[in-house]
């Protein structure tokens, strides 16, 4: 556990001294783990990797070689201010994966963006980095997603994903801010941006996490909840969402199933601009009447419809 614990303290380390580099590139904002526990919380998890959000809402064929051209000016300062810096832009897995991995020695962090999810619902603030992360591995301010934002985004992985680093960042949300609405309204919108089946994300089947609990979590806090503390965590999140919705809200997401959503309905302006959301539409309309009925009656009874 030590040894973990170490060199997932040096992979933060690499990250805050990352930070200001990516700063200076004024369309990207922090969002996911790092944003939520080094800017909003102070540091009750360690956090190992970048994940960024593009904010311009401009057509794919524009943004996509602007993030690249960002990517690779971080490369190239971040490789400038030190010899021992090395930076990989990998093959794409997928298509038009958007990534840049940094290494330091033996220390790696990823920095990476969705090339679908840009723009937000809210937005960005510029954050300064907590006093527990900066006394400990150095200070950074950059923007960062709104509250909002962030944890709908959270809450779409901890739904789908599943992973304990996602379930203890909403144990927490739970124990303090808890959902309002905003993060309601904002949840919506993340909801029908996601690859998922927006049915899939509200009645996940349960996943048992045992081992990535102890590979990929238990190290990166002094004090990690139980297993079953994640796992009621993850109950209790489900609760809230469904106690949350609104008649109107559940609705808005069976408009947007049937293909021709109700824009009224939502609370948040403009979220058919966003491409993920245009995205999530254009596959709902490709699907065959018979499927999407199908997929429709399910949503129904999850929703209580």
């Amino acid at each position: 556990m030590m040894l973990k614990r170490q060199a997932f303290e040096e992979q933060v380390r690499l990250l805050v001294r990352v930070l200001p580099y990516v700063a200076r590139e004024t369309d990207f904002a922090l969002k996911g783990g790092t944003a939520i526990n080094f800017f909003l919380r102070d540091m009750p998890r360690l956090s190992v990797d970048i994940d960024l959000a593009y904010l311009p809402l401009e057509p794919r064929e524009t943004a996509l070689p602007k993030i690249r051209a960002a990517l690779a000016r971080i490369g190239e300062q971040l490789m400038a201010s030190s010899p021992a810096i090395a930076t990989i832009d990998p093959p794409a897995v997928r298509e038009n994966e958007l990534r840049l991995l940094i290494r330091h020695g033996r220390t790696q962090v990823k920095l990476e963006l969705s090339p679908v999810l840009r723009g937000t619902v809210f937005p960005p603030e510029t954050r300064t980095i907590g006093p527990a992360v900066e006394n400990a591995f150095g200070y950074a301010e950059m923007q960062v997603l709104s509250h909002a934002d962030l944890y709908a985004g959270k809450i779409c992985a901890a739904l789908d994903r599943q992973h304990p680093r996602d379930l203890f960042d909403i144990k927490l949300l739970l124990e303090n801010e808890g959902v309002d609405r905003k993060l309601i309204d904002a949840f919506l919108v993340y909801l029908i941006s996601h690859n998922r089946p927006i049915a899939e994300l509200l009645a996940p089947n349960p996943k048992d996490v045992k081992y990535t609990y102890e590979a990929e979590f238990a190290a990166m806090t002094a004090l990690p909840p139980t297993l079953e503390d994640l796992y009621q965590a993850r109950g209790d999140l489900l609760q809230r969402i469904h106690e949350s919705l609104t008649e109107k809200d559940r609705a808005f997401l069976i408009s947007v199933k049937s293909g021709d959503p109700d824009w009224s309905l939502l609370n948040t302006p403009n979220a058919e601009q966003l491409p993920a959301v245009q995205w999530k539409l254009q596959n709902i309309r490709r699907m065959t009447k018979d499927r999407r009925n199908e997929a429709l009656a399910r949503l129904r009874i999850v929703l209580g419809a």
